[in-house]
């Protein structure tokens, strides 16, 4: 198994074109955001970049959010380049204040186990998670004991490889979440039982080069059949990079913090 490699090739000249020649449309004050590493119990390290607002609402929703593979690496900055300057404008967060979590990927790691061989796609969450989702399972519990964290109101998102990731953790651990939100990636289908009760919004682009547009269409396929809460928006012009797109859509924050698990 190649786990990734062979996509992501591809993907990070991909990336590094557009990373070079575009820059997220909201400008991103660092100074609100802080840096921090986790240690796990195998004294591993997981870098995640937190966001904490003034907010006079004595608890707050947590989202999780997991970036692409061009944003992989250690200096636990990149992850920050084209979702968290949208959630942390000061409108949205003034509409709607959270605390978010932006962990890193190692730039030799992957959020999810997927294989392509030959333009075929592989992806199976039924074995062990990725070593770094492995810490990230490890740091979420500790997030979620937090005692500004409303345990009702816990989020998960991701794009590209982030999106894989997001598919991945709601198989592996559904109970922690009320919504996600899963931009141009997929899912192990056969999980899609597991959590065929969170609400969920994937968005892709249907001319995407690097992700194969079938495999969001797959899994809401599935996640339909099961009567899930699912709603798909698929691009007809949009390429790869569709993510700001999706989060600026007028509605889809309301409705992510709308949504409550009720089971805590």
């Amino acid at each position: 198994m190649r786990s990734f490699y062979p996509l992501f090739v591809f993907s990070l000249s991909f990336f590094t074109f557009y990373l070079t020649g575009c820059k997220s449309s909201v400008p991103l004050k660092e100074s609100q955001w802080t840096s921090l590493n986790f240690k796990t119990e195998d004294n591993e390290v997981l870098s995640y970049q937190k966001f904490v607002p003034k907010s006079q609402e004595k608890k707050l929703p947590l989202f999780i959010f997991l970036h692409g593979a061009g944003e992989r690496g250690n200096d636990n900055e990149a992850q920050l380049q084209w979702i968290a300057p949208i959630l942390s404008a000061k409108n949205n967060v003034k509409e709607h204040p959270a605390i978010l979590v932006f962990p890193q990927c190692p730039a030799e790691d992957y959020w999810a186990p997927v294989d392509v061989t030959d333009g075929q796609w592989t992806i199976n969450s039924s074995g062990n998670p990725t070593p770094v989702m492995s810490r990230l399972i490890e740091l979420i519990p500790q997030l979620i004991e937090d005692p500004r964290v409303d345990k009702n109101r816990v989020y998960i998102g991701g794009l590209s490889m982030g999106s894989f990731g997001t598919f991945d953790l709601l198989s592996r651990h559904p109970e922690w979440f009320a919504g996600a939100i899963a931009v141009c990636g997929g899912g192990d289908i056969k999980q899609c039982p597991k959590y065929q009760n969170i609400p969920i919004q994937i968005f892709h682009g249907a001319k995407d080069p690097t992700v194969d547009v079938r495999l969001s269409r797959d899994i809401y396929r599935v996640l339909q059949s099961l009567n899930a809460p699912v709603t798909y928006t698929e691009y007809e012009d949009g390429d790869h990079l569709v993510w700001n797109r999706a989060f600026e859509e007028p509605q889809l924050l309301d409705w992510l913090f709308s949504q409550e698990a009720n089971l805590r």
